[in-house]
């Protein structure tokens, strides 16, 4: 056994050579200057640009902590870090060592976490809505207009994320491909726009289980209810056909007029796929690469703060250079829950008289 005072000198030595490294890093943070990058390499390394950065700064600085007393991280860093997080999902630790940001991985993991969490609890509401009827109507123009298929007031998908296997309920979130994921219900509309966000459910939900528990669908069961009878989401067909949820006709012979529509659905539902493609693109950290190595309660957040960013991307036109990545985390259609017998059968008479007025030249 060592002395005592071998001990002290090693531990003495240990805590100078930590203190030396977070001076290092500060003295790298202040002499670096994202902003001084051109637009085009500031945009591929945090998924913004620099006008929508100070935006956040503005927005997000009145709901953060006070800086780290020990590293001195500024609010401005933190949200940096978390942008770069999100942009690349890379390691904590990885993050943490880029020249331009220079912290340890602590340091990453509670900006991510303290970013995340006010996005999603400030800024949901303001950025995530479900279009009321006059925004309804507009979209609806716009989806006959592109593929002939009218009443759309969006498509719905789900999409897995990959998490790091949970401490409680692990096999909950085992999905039909084996590994750990969230099951994520986006909706969104022909501009790409997220208009509902639902990150609640474990991998081995089924799609169509997830749509019966939204509450976009309470939503457009109860306008259907109260008159509004011809307003619904395209869906695959995974999901059940109801009054409000439109899906694939199978079974149609070619040139028929169910196959006209199968045909106009289809360009109809692209924009979801376009969607979830754009945004595990964009904001890689929900990609799967390596998966979210946070609770399923954490990762949720962190999806949603993604989805957030994404339609503030797209009402900003920020451009994304890379080509974008086909979805891998899609849901195969097998073992989907039965439907609801009195819906499917209103359904199908609705798809019905719908196909039989508009693709019947």
């Amino acid at each position: 056994m060592l002395p005592v005072r071998v001990l002290m000198i090693q531990q003495m030595e240990r805590e100078n050579q930590l203190r030396q490294l977070r001076e290092e890093h500060r003295r790298l943070r202040d002499i670096s200057d994202p902003f001084s990058l051109p637009d085009i390499h500031f945009i591929h390394l945090y998924r913004v640009n620099k006008d929508l950065v100070n935006h956040l700064f503005q927005e997000l600085r009145q709901y953060m902590d006070i800086a780290y007393r020990t590293s001195r991280v500024n609010y401005q860093q933190r949200i940096l870090i978390a942008l770069r997080f999100y942009a690349t999902g890379n390691y904590q630790r990885g993050v943490g060592q880029e020249y331009l940001l220079a912290v340890s991985q602590p340091i990453v993991s509670r900006a991510v976490e303290e970013v995340s969490r006010i996005l999603v609890l400030h800024f949901s509401n303001n950025w995530i809505q479900f279009p009321n009827a006059e925004r309804r109507n507009s979209i609806k123009r716009i989806f006959f207009e592109y593929c002939g298929v009218p009443g759309v007031a969006g498509a719905v998908d789900c999409t897995h994320v990959n998490i790091l296997a949970p401490t409680q309920e692990e096999h909950a979130y085992i999905n039909w491909k084996g590994y750990h994921s969230i099951n994520v219900q986006l909706i969104c509309d022909e501009d790409l726009n997220i208009s509902n966000v639902n990150a609640r459910f474990p991998g081995s939900c089924h799609d169509a289980y997830i749509w019966r528990q939204s509450a976009i669908r309470n939503i457009l069961e109860q306008s259907y209810l109260n008159g509004e009878q011809n307003t619904w989401l395209l869906g695959d067909s995974g999901y059940p056909q109801e009054p409000w949820l439109m899906t694939p006709n199978l079974g149609v012979l070619p040139n028929t007029p169910g196959d006209r529509y199968n045909q106009g659905h289809a360009r109809g539902r692209n924009c979801i796929e376009r969607t979830n493609g754009v945004l595990k693109t964009r904001f890689r950290c929900i990609l799967g690469e390596r998966g979210l190595r946070y609770s399923p309660e954490k990762a949720a957040s962190i999806i949603s703060a993604c989805c957030i960013l994404h339609n503030m991307c797209i009402r900003a036109r920020i451009p994304l250079e890379e080509n974008v990545e086909e979805d891998p985390n899609g849901q195969i259609n097998i073992d989907e829950p039965p439907p609801d017998p009195a819906a499917l059968d209103v359904g199908r008479a609705v798809r019905n008289a719908m196909i039989n007025r508009y693709f019947n030249n």
